[in-house]
Order: C-alpha cells, then sequence, then structure tokens
C-alpha cells in the first residue's frame, strides 16, 4: 500500500514533515513526511464516545435550565395572581364592613331611632350586606374545598328547567335595572337529570352574574336549552365586552380575572369559572366558551343525564 502512486503524493503533500539530520557539517536534503490515511474519520471515530456524552450533558443542560424557566414563569403568574386576588378580596370585604360600620354608627343616633321609617332602611342595609358578607366568605371556603378535592356532591333527579328559570328570574331585576333583557328558550325535550341541585344552581347564577357584570349598560343575555340521548346542553349568550383567546385559554383558571380596562365596578375573586369548570366535570359533564372581544360571550354547558 506504502508504494501505491496515490499514497506516495499524498505523503508529499503532507503536512506533517520534519528535517532529517539537521546537525550535520553538510546539511542533506532528506526530512521525513507522516501521512494519515482517512484522518478525519480516525479522529471522529475515537472522539465518538466523549461527544456523544457530551452532547447528551448539554441536552440535559439545555432542558433544565428550560424547565427552571418555565417553572419560573409559571411561579410569577401565579403569584400575581394570588396577590389580585388578596387585593380584591381585601377590597371585597371592606365595602361591606364599612357600609355596616356606617349604618351601625347611624342607629346610635336618637333621632334615626324614633324614625321608623329611616331605622327599618338602616336595618335592611346591615341585613343585606351581612348577607352579601357571608356568600363572599362562602365562595372563598368553597374554593379551598375544590383545591383540596373536599366537596361532596348529592345527586337526584332534578329538572334542570326549573332551576334555569329560577336563575333567570333571580337575576332578571339586576338586568332590568341596567335597563337590559334576558331571554330564555328552553328546547330541550326532556329536562330531567340526576345532578346535585345545589351545585348546578349555583353554576347557572354563577355565568348569570357574568353575563350581567361583564355586559355593557344594556346587556343582552340569551339562555339556551338543548337535548340529545345523552344529556342536555346550556348555553348563556351575552353581549359583553367579551375575550381574546388567550384570555379564554385562561378564563377557568383559578384566581384569573378577564380584565376590563378602565371600568372598575366589575368585582369578584376570579373563582366562580373555576368553581363552574370543577363541578360541571365532577358531574361528568363538560364546559367551553366562545368568544370575540367586544361581541360578547357565549358559555357552552353539556351534562349527562346520568353522570
Amino acid at each position: 500500500m506504502a508504494n501505491t502512486q496515490d499514497v506516495r503524493s499524498e505523503t508529499k503533500a503532507s503536512h506533517y514533515t520534519a528535517a532529517m539530520f539537521p546537525n550535520d557539517i553538510i546539511p542533506k536534503n532528506y526530512s521525513l513526511r507522516v501521512f494519515f490515511p482517512n484522518q478525519k474519520s480516525y479522529i471522529l471515530q475515537s472522539l465518538w464516545a466523549l461527544m456523544a456524552s457530551s452532547g447528551v450533558f448539554l441536552s440535559i443542560i439545555i432542558a433544565t435550565f428550560g424547565f427552571t424557566v418555565i417553572a419560573l414563569v409559571r411561579q410569577k403568574k401565579l403569584s400575581d395572581m394570588k396577590t389580585d386576588f388578596i387585593n380584591n378580596m381585601t377590597h371585597e370585604f371592606q365595602t361591606p364592613i364599612a357600609t355596616i360600620s356606617l349604618a351601625s354608627e347611624a342607629l346610635r343616633d336618637g333621632s334615626i331611632i324614633a324614625n321608623e321609617d329611616r331605622r327599618s332602611r338602616f336595618v335592611n342595609v346591615i341585613f343585606d350586606e351581612n348577607k352579601r358578607l357571608g356568600k363572599q366568605v362562602e365562595l372563598i371556603l368553597q374554593a379551598a374545598s375544590l383545591e383540596k378535592g373536599r366537596f361532596s356532591i348529592n345527586p337526584k333527579e332534578i329538572d334542570i328547567h326549573q332551576i334555569v328559570i329560577s336563575a333567570v328570574q333571580h337575576i332578571s331585576m339586576q338586568v332590568e335595572k341596567k335597563g337590559g333583557n334576558i331571554f330564555c328558550h328552553l328546547n330541550a325535550f326532556h329536562s330531567v337529570a340526576f345532578a346535585d341541585e345545589a351545585h348546578i344552581s349555583n353554576i347557572l347564577h354563577n355565568l348569570l352574574d357574568n353575563a350581567s357584570k361583564y355586559c355593557p349598560d344594556s346587556p343582552e343575555i340569551i339562555v339556551t336549552t338543548n337535548s340529545n340521548s345523552q344529556g342536555i346542553s346550556i348555553s348563556i349568550k351575552d353581549n359583553g365586552i367579551g375575550m381574546s383567546r388567550d384570555q379564554q385559554k385562561r378564563a377557568f383558571e383559578r384566581f384569573y380575572r378577564v380584565p376590563t380596562g378602565n371600568r372598575h365596578d366589575v368585582k369578584g375573586f376570579g373563582l366562580g369559572l373555576s368553581y363552574v369548570k370543577s363541578m360541571i366535570e365532577a358531574h361528568g359533564g363538560t364546559v367551553s366558551v366562545n368568544s370575540e372581544l367586544g361581541k360578547g360571550s357565549t358559555f357552552n354547558l353539556f351534562l349527562p343525564f346520568r353522570s
């Protein structure tokens, strides 16, 4: 092999050369040249194990770094959401407490006690605000129970249409006060399902309350029911501020509240939709939302006749 013409040519062109007998008195033009056939492949084969292990360790480092960054971003979002929740909770509690305090102080005035109408008005204010405060505490306790999985469902045969009508009647006064309308289309041919009446009622009240809160001055709300052989579906459509795609993805997250811009009259803890999703899924159903900014939202519920 060393005597072939190709090898001799490659050897003469090799960069690995050294002069021979450099210390002779009469130098001779002799040199030693070394040629490595398949040098690159030999080196790659020699370093393959090292390069492979280095690549594995580099991949692990990159994956660990990426996971750490994602975890930090999620932790920051959760921290921001909890901070907002605490701020909202403080504000929500301060308002009824301040109102009760003022009404109680007013009742200490002898002139108000003597006036039956004014006294009755302040007593009713205290009663209503105390009831409102109790509901807020109950909502927070429900959220804590859901997080720990300590909730109970007591299913029985209930008429979904009756619960829908009751919820619509409850919210209609609030809607009409804002100059709006609420319509109810009960199209389901079969409306009796095996579910927990209290939870289903709370779900509908939450959704209708949101539909009213996030609507402009004249809300238009449409509640529609339909059914098939598997279960009953309920849709609640409004003409409110709507949601972007990202907001729709996060709408059912705990503590998340849809931004309302310059509007500061929309209150809440960001727990309502999280409760709705948890309870519907606990019944074996589904919930989704279709929305467009500035054009309103439609919440779609499906509840099987038997979970």
